[in-house]
């Protein structure tokens, strides 16, 4: 039986949307996802007609319909991909291929920042260090850091992520499970500047799903990597996101009421709660940015020193 899209009414639908039972062509999903996308971005008032913002794109769905949608539905706005070459073989240079093909596409400058290069180690080195078993939580910490200073450097005013509701959920839901209420009140679709080098960073995929942001950059033709980091394979994040798609099998609206209520409930009585509780920010002896700790080198200073130090130990022992 062929079912007509129940927006248009005219064309097949092709697309069916569980959480809130919609059954779309390709051209109405995309058009609202679009739309999804600007309404987010106009509700938490992410972006301003004076800004200059700069994209994480990884060559993956998700920053990729990101940079699309807003290279598209913000034209007039100044923005420039920024991609982290990690080093890691077969898999990063696919991933740079990609953003490179998207920067052509949308007509917007590629700023490529290499670890090798500038800071003289890949990823796959963290392998020889007490990293070894939690390659994800040293990438991770690595990638917020310097999206962060090259936005800063550049003389950029906001920096934007992929991140969408599936991301957002299992962050909030591994936040409620460790009590991590600090981790709880940072988790917003905007987190506004607290400190002169501590960029804003919005989150405008966040009421699409890991599923509709794969639809679009599809039916879009956009180039999505098609190769996984063999690092990531069994991460917590991953197992954690598995179990949540359960829970949304039984309740495909789970996500969305899940985010919702945390957004609309929940966080203002945290922050009226910690508002007298706020954390000190101050900068980095070593590399000068903004860090919890005071006096010592900031966490991306500790893990650099770490896998440079096993390095030098690994190239004089073999010398």
């Amino acid at each position: 039986m062929v079912v007509k899209c129940k927006r248009c009414g005219v064309n097949n639908a092709e697309i069916y949307l569980a959480h809130s039972n919609l059954r779309l062509c390709p051209d109405c999903f995309m058009l609202l996802t679009e739309r999804k996308v600007k309404h987010a971005v106009e509700t938490y008032k992410m972006i301003s007609k004076d800004d200059n913002i700069g994209i994480a794109v990884s060559g993956g769905k998700d920053s990729s319909s990101l940079a699309y949608i807003l290279s598209k539905s913000f034209e007039k706005i100044p923005i420039t991909l920024i991609h982290i070459d990690l080093g890691i073989p077969n898999y990063s240079q696919h991933c740079l291929e990609k953003v490179k093909e998207l920067s052509k596409i949308i007509d917007r400058e590629l700023v490529v920042y290499s670890l090798e290069k500038e800071l003289g180690f890949k990823i796959p080195d963290f392998k020889a260090t007490i990293y070894g078993k939690k390659m994800c939580s040293a990438c991770g910490a690595i990638k917020r850091y310097l999206f962060n200073k090259i936005t800063y450097d550049l003389g950029l005013t906001k920096i934007a992520t992929g991140h969408n509701l599936d991301d957002t959920v299992e962050a909030l839901f591994n936040s409620y499970v460790e009590g991590n209420v600090g981790a709880l009140v940072r988790l917003r679709p905007f987190l506004p500047k607290t400190h002169p080098k501590m960029m804003p960073k919005i989150k405008p995929l966040i009421g699409l799903t890991d599923m509709e942001c794969l639809i679009y950059a599809e039916y879009r033709n956009l180039p999505i990597r098609s190769l996984g980091c063999q690092f990531s394979e069994s991460s917590r994040t991953i197992r954690r996101k598995r179990l949540l798609n359960l829970l949304a099998e039984n309740m495909p609206n789970f996500k969305h009421t899940f985010i919702s209520s945390h957004f609309r409930r929940l966080l203002p009585c945290l922050e009226t709660a910690l508002k007298d509780h706020e954390t000190k920010i101050y900068e980095c002896p070593n590399c000068g940015m903004p860090t919890s700790l005071e006096g010592v080198p900031c966490h991306f200073c500790k893990i650099v020193s770490i896998v440079l130090e096993k390095k030098d130990k690994h190239a004089s022992e073999a010398g």
